[in-house]
């Protein structure tokens, strides 16, 4: 792991990359990994952990460490010029690192998916991505990955006064209504029995894809909490809630997606 410094325009924030070595001339994915964190702190359980997984699979991976809730700076738009910037330097890198830019993906937990959400809505259509980032993005996601995510946040999460902490814009609050026909097929996933982020996210998620026929696939599992991770020993972080043995099958389920889209190879 590697951690690099970027800048857009007078903003500084910080990356962790895993790069596979090359053992041939074959560019590999990436995943762009957004942990979770209320927006207070980023997760570490959804940080290294899911990057080496994605290494294991044959995926470069890059940890971002977003914006946090400040007095200083809003979270939004600054995140997603941020994301703007760390794709084009990523397409900068292609060939130094063999990285394959039509494979690229976007990949949050809770918060971070609510940003990887906004991105997928607000910055795939022209009009709004022209108002938040004024120059050309070179590399563009070709899927998501969202794992209980907050999506609106009106539905139930934050509880307190965090969306204005956010964002005081509710432009970047219901990421599912400016959903559009260029946003990307996303890989969803989440328990019913979420309590901090209810389920019905995904399901507005879902259901707003589907109407626009943007593909995605979506699973619901019966039971665990919110924030588990791989849901396995190696999040688990001392919490034994955090270990599942049906949820954790999202990690294969969601490999088989992205052998069905074409960024994995069939075997």
């Amino acid at each position: 792991m590697t951690k690099r410094q970027l800048k857009f325009h007078d903003h500084e924030f910080e990356i962790d990359t895993y790069w596979l070595d090359s053992l041939d001339d074959q560019p590999k994915p990436l995943a762009i990994v957004f942990p979770g964190g209320a927006y207070k702190f980023i997760a570490g359980r959804e940080a290294q952990p899911i990057a080496l997984k994605f290494a294991s699979e044959g995926i470069h991976a890059i940890v971002f460490d977003y914006p946090l809730i400040s007095e200083k700076q809003a979270i939004y738009p600054l995140v997603l010029q941020e994301i703007a910037t760390l794709l084009n330097w990523v397409g900068e890198q292609s060939k130094v690192h063999n990285i394959d830019l039509n494979k690229i993906l976007l990949v949050g937990f809770s918060a971070g998916a609510h940003v990887v959400a906004n991105y997928n809505t607000l910055m795939t259509n022209e009009e709004t991505k022209k108002e938040i980032f004024k120059d050309d993005i070179k590399v563009q996601p070709a899927a998501n990955i969202i794992g209980y995510p907050v999506i609106d946040l009106t539905l139930g999460w934050p509880k307190e006064d965090w969306a204005m902490k956010i964002s005081a814009d509710i432009l970047y609050w219901q990421a599912q209504e400016h959903l559009n026909n260029n946003s990307k097929p996303t890989f969803i996933w989440q328990t019913v029995t979420d309590q901090t982020v209810p389920v019905m996210n995904s399901l507005v998620y879902a259901q707003k894809m589907e109407l626009l026929h943007i593909p995605y696939e979506l699973h619901l599992f019966a039971s665990g909490g919110h924030g588990s991770s791989l849901a396995t020993y190696v999040t688990q972080d001392g919490n034994e809630d955090n270990v599942n043995f049906a949820n954790a099958k999202w990690w294969e389920l969601c490999m088989n997606w992205l052998k069905v889209r074409d960024i994995l190879p069939k075997e």
